[in-house]
């Protein structure tokens, strides 16, 4: 039964640069490869599938599953530079329940992409820039900045349009007052963006 769990216990991927005990420090870019629970110390990292972003995560834990679940098609990846510490196993059970929320959450932002893969290109902009400030987002009164730890041909990548269309569609959105007119992503009246949010997805 514990057969698998145990695979976790090999040696760690050749991307690890630098450990210290199950600490690491990774350049962006680099995988984690092997499964098990990760605490998150300074960085991000991002959960992706191709060219589909899933999520992105500035702390707190993750879990990655077992290879034989997903196989290869999900990565998590550092985005800058990242600290992050592997977690011990305290038993083969809580493990396996752990590796099972993971794997509920997982199908579900599967899901998600899917659904914001149908949207129509603006919407689909707005939808994953308002994902992305839920998850790693700095609130100050009614606006979201979103750090800028993704590129503009990253979020292009992630929107599934050109850097050109991009351009367009940030425009169009900041003479509409949804973003304010700066460099960073910032988004204004959040509520607004819930609201409008809530509405494309029911729509859906």
């Amino acid at each position: 039964m514990y057969k698998t769990v145990d695979s976790c216990n090999k040696e760690w991927g050749k991307h690890m640069l630098l450990r210290n005990q199950d600490t690491m420090k990774l350049k962006k870019g680099s995988i984690i490869h092997e499964c098990g629970e990760y605490a998150i110390l300074n960085g991000y990292v991002v959960c992706k599938t191709g060219d589909h972003l899933l999520k992105i995560m500035k702390q707190g834990t993750f879990t990655i599953t077992e290879e034989h679940f997903f196989g290869k098609l999900i990565q998590y990846q550092a985005q800058a530079e990242l600290h992050v510490e592997r977690l011990p196993m305290l038993s083969a059970t809580d493990f396996l329940q752990k590796q099972a929320k993971a794997q509920s959450e997982m199908m579900h932002n599967l899901t998600r992409q899917l659904d914001l893969y149908a949207l129509p290109v603006k919407e689909r902009v707005m939808a994953l820039l308002y994902r992305i400030a839920c998850e790693i987002g700095e609130f100050r009164y009614a606006e979201c900045r979103i750090p800028a730890v993704l590129t503009q041909v990253e979020v292009a990548n992630y929107a599934h349009c050109t850097r050109e269309y991009l351009n367009g569609i940030r425009k169009a959105l900041i003479a509409d007052q949804w973003l304010a007119p700066e460099k960073n992503w910032v988004l204004l009246d959040w509520d607004r963006w819930g609201e409008f949010i809530f509405h494309i997805e029911k729509k859906g």
